[in-house]
Order: structure tokens, then sequence, then C-alpha cells
């Protein structure tokens, strides 16, 4: 474990100094043939957390709004030709994704995770885009007190499957089906276990415009299903903003060449995450956290060249931003604890 969590933890940079504000717990109330302008709409899912979008274990539409070169979306530059060949190479090659993010201290509490998933496509029967097979991984460590009766480490495992078709020349679906086993490792009670998926529309109406459609299964109690409605607004190839839940974000590129265009960001949005585990008393409970942020942000891409899936290369990105409403809930009637607000530290890789 320790391993791995030193392999992620090469992309964070820097050490940032942790809030200390008090501490306290209460109760409370409970497709090919297709228009000029790339399909830059994927959807964003809401629960049960940011982690879960990231692994793109099928719940949100991963990871807020995946650009158009993500492996799930086709490529949409040029119309079909009998000159130019479906790139196999580039549709069938599996995406791996890494991140890592870090909460300092606040009067004892710190939490921070660290994930791996890859996408795996599936022979494109139907032509492109292809079936995928998403698998992923996510360790959570949350340092506090032991009078607070939290869990140390916590894992999720998840498996699935997504698919997008176009239906016309406006309009396209995403369909996904995922479960994950999520844990303490102590507590491998039914409650661990999580089904999620969903059923999407994305509209393109024009060049500058893309909006988002569906429902959502989340496998939370609390919220089993939740509507999903954004959209994109790009008026130029240099600013895209993104009005998609959880994580709006409004993205301005600040220089490009041949092999590398690089992006600023500010954006916010939600995030957290639900596991089963054991009390220090051997009762099973189960977790949910849930907190805020608002983030600045810089991201580093390969640029898109024509007559391929995707962009080979690697993308990278850095994150600093700031945490609030940040609460532990429980299954069993206990009572929830807040903890202050804090600064976020997120740094990913994805090749």
């Amino acid at each position: 474990m320790f391993s791995l969590r030193l392999c992620l933890m090469f992309s964070l940079i820097g050490y940032a100094l942790g809030i200390q504000q008090p501490l306290h717990a209460q109760t409370e109330t409970p497709a090919i043939g297709v228009p000029s302008k790339q399909l830059e709409t994927v959807l964003a899912g809401f629960l049960p957390t940011d982690r879960s979008l990231r692994v793109e274990d099928g719940l949100p539409l991963d990871g807020v709004v995946p650009p158009v070169e993500e492996p799930f979306a086709a490529n949409l530059d040029e119309p079909p030709s009998l000159e130019q060949p479906l790139d196999l190479k580039s549709l069938m090659k599996p995406r791996i994704d890494s991140s890592a993010e870090w909460e300092p201290k606040v009067n004892g509490v710190g939490i921070s995770s660290y994930d791996l998933s890859i996408k795996i496509p599936v022979y494109p029967i139907f032509g492109p885009p292809p079936p995928f097979i998403n698998l992923g991984y996510s360790f959570t460590q949350i340092d506090a007190p032991e009078a607070l009766d939290l869990p140390h480490s916590l894992n999720e495992f998840s498996f699935g499957m997504s698919w997008m078709r176009r239906i016309n020349e406006k309009w396209m679906s995403r369909y996904t089906l995922n479960g994950a086993f999520a844990s303490d490792m102590n507590n491998t009670s039914s409650t661990a276990w999580q089904i999620r998926g969903g059923m999407f529309a994305m509209y393109q109406p024009n060049e500058t415009w893309n909006f988002a459609f569906g429902a959502l299964a989340t496998g939370q109690n609390d919220v089993p299903v939740l509507p999903v409605l954004g959209a994109i607004w790009q008026p130029r190839p240099s600013l895209k903003v993104d009005l998609m839940l959880p994580s709006p974000r409004i993205s301005l590129l600040l220089s490009a060449t041949e092999q590398r265009q690089h992006w600023a960001y500010v954006g916010g949005g939600f995030s957290g995450g639900t596991w089963a585990y054991r009390r220090a008393n051997g009762v099973g409970e189960r977790l949910n956290y849930r907190e805020w942020r608002f983030v600045l942000g810089w991201e580093s891409t390969p640029p898109k060249k024509p007559g391929t899936f995707r962009p080979s290369g690697t993308r990278v990105n850095v994150e600093i931003g700031y945490v609030f409403g940040r609460k532990f809930e429980f299954d069993n009637n206990a009572p929830d604890v807040k903890i202050d607000n804090t600064l976020l530290l997120r740094s990913g890789i994805r090749f």
C-alpha cells in the first residue's frame, strides 16, 4: 500500500499550511457522419464522490466533463471518408488515470486520497466509439482523534461498463452500469456494495452550445436517484464555460504549441465518499463524507490531431483549493461530525 501511495503522490507539488480551527460534533436532522464541430459534452455526475468521477466507475459521467479527447468520445472533427481508415490503434488504446489529493489537518483531522483507474476499450463491433470496461481503485486515509471513532484506511474497488452512441447529427446517448465495493476491509457486509448507473442524452444545437439531460442512480441511501442537467458554452477555442454539476469550471487557454496546450481554470464542486467500516466496539457502520470546494488549477494537454480518435500523450493537472461545508454522517443514528474549512492540494496524470 505504501508503494502505491508513494507512486501516486509523485505529482503533488508543495506543502500547504493547515488552517487550525475548532472541531465540533452535533446532531442534525437528518457515430460517424457528424458535424464538423467536436462534440464536447459528456455528463458530469453528482454523488457519491468526486473520487468516483475520476475513476469513472459509471456513476457520474466521469470526472466532471471529459472533453472529446476522452476515450469514450468519438472523433467528430471530420466526416467519414473512404480515404480515411479507422484509427483502430488509437481507438483500442487503454487509458490510465492516477491522482492524489491532500487536505491538511484541522485540529487533528486530515484527509488524503490516492486513485488509480484504467479504461479498456472493447472491439467496436457497432462502430466508434467502442464500449469501455472501467476498472478503478481508490485509497482514502483519515487521520483523526480516536474519540471520533472514524476509520483510518478506506478502500474502494470499482468495475463497470460505459457506452456512448450517436442518435443523429445533434443527439448522442450514453449508458453506464457499475458496481463498487467500498470498505475498511473489516466490514465486508452488504452495506459495502453499491450499484450505480445512468442513462443520459447530449444535445448539440450549434457549434457553441452543448446540453446534457438524464438520470443517475447513485447507490446511496440518502439520495438514490438524481436528475442530471447541464451545459457547456464555448464561444471560441480558447474559452470554455462548463456549467455541469458537480464541478462547474471556466477554462482559459494560456498558450499552445504543436506539442502542448496549457490551460488555467477556476471552478468549484462537491466531493466526498461512502464506505462501510467497523467501529472500535465491533459494530458495523456506514460512513458518508461530504464537502464543497473552490479550486484554481492548471492543466497541460496534448493537442488533438485530425484523423485520430484521441490525442496521444500525457495530460497533467495541478489544483490548489479551499474546502468547506465538511461533514461526516453515519447510518446508525450517531451524531454527525462537522469539521472546519481547510486547504486542498490535488494533482493528476493521465496517459
